[in-house]
């Protein structure tokens, strides 16, 4: 497993040099400037996850848009959103690194 940890260790760098990470990290330490908005964001994140990771019941998209509409005021503040796009971003990017892993080694 060493050359994998090596060339793993190529590719994080790689990541942490990337414009997509930096612009990230950028948004990142500006909201841990302000620990309240942080706060509330973090609480948005979990229960956005949580919501996106529940079975559908038939009152699933109700339950999405009410939280969305509960929480419009916080999504659009600049410092929340440009966060938000951010993480988004870098997560969009390792989905597509990890696609493309599973894809080279034919992994089923």
């Amino acid at each position: 497993m060493t050359e994998v940890d090596n060339e793993l260790h190529v590719l994080i760098e790689a990541v942490r040099h990337s414009e997509t990470y930096k612009q990230y990290d950028r948004k990142r330490v500006a909201l841990k400037s302000n620990p309240e908005l942080k706060q509330k964001v973090d609480v948005y994140r979990a229960e956005n996850y949580r919501l996106q990771n529940l079975p559908d019941d038939g009152t699933l998209q109700d339950r999405i848009e009410a939280f969305a509409e509960a929480n419009m005021e916080l999504s659009e503040e600049p410092m929340v959103r440009e966060f938000l796009d951010a993480e988004l971003g870098l997560c969009r990017m390792l989905q597509e690194v990890v696609d493309r892993v599973v894809r080279a080694i034919d992994f089923e």
